[in-house]
C-alpha cells in the first residue's frame, strides 16, 4: 500500500510553491537524526554548556535555552532514549545554574502542520509564531524578575 504524501504550500521570498513530503521521509528523517549517538561529543558539549552557563552567571546574564518545535510526526518518531538523555542534561544544567531557563518547543502546541517547511523545520510563518512564543516567555521572566 502506497502512503499518501503530505502536500504543503510554501511561500519563499514571495514565490508560492508546494512541497511534497512523503510520510516515509518524515519517519526516516527523525529515525536517522535520533539514531546519532556520539557519547564523546555529548560529553564535550555538556562541558561547553556548563562553561557557557558559568560565564553567563559571572556576567549577570540570564541564558534562555530552547528546543525549536518540530512536526508531531517527527517528534513521534524521534529516539525516545536520546530525547530522555537530552532532557536530563538540560534539567541538570538548569539545576546547577538557576539563572538559566529552558523553553521546550516540542511541548508547545501553537503551530499546525502548515507552519512547517518540512518535517523538521518551521517555515517563515511557523518561525514567526515560535519567535512570538519565545518572546512572550522572556517577557514573563522579566516581569517575574528572574
Amino acid at each position: 500500500m502506497t502512503k499518501k504524501p503530505s502536500i504543503q504550500n510554501v511561500n519563499i521570498n514571495g514565490y508560492k510553491t508546494q512541497r511534497v513530503i512523503a510520510q516515509e521521509t518524515i519517519k526516516n528523517g527523525a529515525t536517522h537524526t535520533g539514531s546519532m549517538s556520539h557519547p564523546k561529543t555529548r560529553d564535550e558539549n555538556v562541558k561547553i554548556l556548563d562553561d557557557y552557563l558559568t560565564l553567563c552567571e559571572e556576567n549577570n546574564i540570564r541564558p534562555v535555552m530552547f528546543r525549536v518545535r518540530n512536526s508531531d510526526k517527527y517528534i513521534k518518531n524521534f529516539n525516545k532514549q536520546l530525547l530522555a538523555e537530552f532532557d536530563t542534561i538540560v534539567e541538570q544544567a538548569c539545576q546547577k545554574h538557576p539563572s538559566a531557563s529552558f523553553v521546550d518547543g516540542w511541548k508547545w502546541n501553537g503551530v499546525t502542520y502548515a507552519d512547517f517547511y518540512d518535517h523538521a523545520h518551521l517555515n517563515i510563518n511557523g518561525a514567526a509564531k515560535f519567535s512570538t512564543y519565545l518572546n512572550d516567555f522572556i517577557e514573563q521572566l522579566d516581569k517575574q524578575g528572574g
